[in-house]
């Protein structure tokens, strides 16, 4: 709410320094057209909401937390990786197939498959889960009351705007009395009724109604040039307000209490809801930080194999080949010695590689459980943070609502303010009409002065200036505090 009373209180001072630029006002003449584009109040506000930055700005933190809670969920499942390799080997190396030593170049490709999921965390994943819903929803609290507060403030910079326009209004309509007076005072001066003196008077009047004129219509450039940049429209943008025809309000007591507003407002306000649901994150994060004292079990499985070049079958042949061992003398006589001794020969043949990785392939089950022990108190130190941070977030929560009561304990006094200055300056005002009438017929007469005249006709300006004031006022105080209801803003 802080803009908006900010915003509250340029559009009183604007409305002051018009005041103070124009010294006269009287009765009610035609305002100023436009050729700019007409606008409504609900079209300044959906231009507002679709083209201001700060809520682009949020629309993208809602798609942030929204991405965080759906990653967070799918946590949950078993995670699958594959991978592949090659490697070339040269010189002295081993065989990969048969472990041995080998002085060659070998090749190999490997592939595997592994999957991981967490069984058990200490209800860590579930809780993030809890936690990151619940920051989105504060996000999109947020979001809403960025809305709302830019819809508030629209409809303080629209009703500056027809302020000025009803200060523009008066200050032509009492130019062209003064004119008026002027050609009827012209008049008597020639006759010789009234002094030439009264004449330069009425004329010096003149020209300060006409600045009048040019200061309130400057003003009302500078009420659109807000209400332009509370839209995030271009500068150069022609536009217009659409009349809304504001009647003077009746005096009569707010229908509902200042208790019942809060209790009202704390129901639906996205401001105490986004507090409440940062209350409720805080908790999950100390269930988080709680579940870093429990096990964790983990259960993985895999799945490889793997083709060498050295791989190869080696087929082996056996026989019994006979042979001359030596020789023998028996008697001066030389036998030849005959032996079988038995002989083998190999082949080899290389193994393809479909072969390879359907007879290499193996699979794995594991299950492992990680228990924290000591881990430098981290977990201890982690609990505290996140215990204080729910403190501070309890806090903020109350904080909010002590605020939001006292901004309506503060708007129900301003309402009751500004509907006795309403009703005084009403009084006033018909009490100096009726004095300004009887200043006119005096001076026309002759028997009245053109200062005294003036200063009866400044003071009329004044009252009715500052009945315009409160008006506005008024129906703004009334506003704020349908705003907390959750009524429409709409006149």
């Amino acid at each position: 709410m802080k803009l908006a009373k900010i915003l509250l209180s340029t559009f009183f001072l604007a409305n002051t320094l018009t005041f103070a630029q124009s010294s006269a006002v009287s009765g009610s003449g035609e305002r100023t057209t436009s050729t700019g584009d007409k606008i409504t109040l609900q079209e300044a506000i959906d231009f507002a909401l679709k083209n201001n930055l700060s809520i682009k700005q949020n629309n993208l933190q809602v798609e942030q937390g929204l991405n965080t809670l759906e990653q967070s969920k799918w946590a949950r499942y078993p995670t699958l990786n594959g991978g592949t390799n090659f490697n070339l080997f040269s010189g002295r190396n081993i065989n990969p197939y048969t472990n041995g030593i080998i002085t060659n170049t070998v090749g190999s490709n490997g592939f595997g498959l592994n999957s991981g999921v967490t069984l058990f965390d200490g209800y860590q994943t579930r809780n993030g889960i809890a936690l990151n819903q619940l920051n989105l929803e504060a996000s999109r609290l947020d979001l809403q009351a960025m809305k709302n507060q830019i819809t508030l403030n629209i409809v303080v910079g629209y009703l500056n705007v027809l302020s000025q326009q009803d200060l523009l209004a008066v200050a032509q309509r009492q130019m062209e009395v003064t004119q008026t007076q002027l050609e009827r005072t012209q008049k008597l001066v020639n006759a010789g009724s009234l002094p030439e003196t009264n004449l330069f008077d009425i004329k010096a009047q003149l020209a300060n109604d006409e600045v009048s004129v040019v200061n309130a219509e400057n003003a009302i450039i500078s009420a659109k040039l807000t209400l332009k940049q509370l839209m995030n429209a271009g500068a150069d943008r022609d536009i217009d307000v659409v009349r809304v025809e504001v009647p003077n309000p009746n005096i009569q007591p707010y229908p509902t209490s200042s208790a019942q507003v809060y209790e009202i407002a704390q129901s639906f306000l996205a401001d105490v809801q986004a507090a409440d649901m940062r209350v409720k994150a805080s908790q999950k994060s100390v269930d988080i930080a709680k579940g870093l004292k429990m096990p964790v079990v983990t259960a993985s499985a895999g799945l490889n194999s793997s083709y060498s070049t050295a791989a190869e079958n080696v087929s082996v042949t056996q026989k019994i080949v006979e042979t001359e061992a030596g020789y023998v003398n028996v008697g001066g006589t030389r036998y030849p010695v005959i032996a079988f001794l038995p002989t083998s020969t190999s082949t080899s043949e290389k193994i393809n590689y479909f072969r390879q990785l359907g007879g290499n392939s193996n699979a794995s089950l594991g299950l492992s459980v990680r228990i924290p022990i000591f881990n430098g108190y981290s977990t201890k130190f982690r609990l505290t943070t996140a215990q204080i941070n729910q403190k501070q977030s309890e806090v903020q929560a109350e904080n909010v609502r002590l605020r939001l009561r006292q901004d309506i304990d503060q708007a129900y006094v301003n309402l009751t303010n500004s509907a006795k200055r309403y009703s005084a300056l009403g009084n006033q005002v018909r009490a100096l009409e009726e004095s300004f009438r009887a200043a006119e017929s005096r001076f026309n007469v002759g028997s009245l002065n053109a200062l005294d005249y003036s200063i009866s006709k400044t003071n009329l300006d004044r009252a009715r200036i500052n009945q315009i004031q409160a008006k506005y006022d008024y129906i703004f105080r009334i506003k704020i505090l349908d705003f907390y209801q959750n009524k429409p803003l709409s006149f």
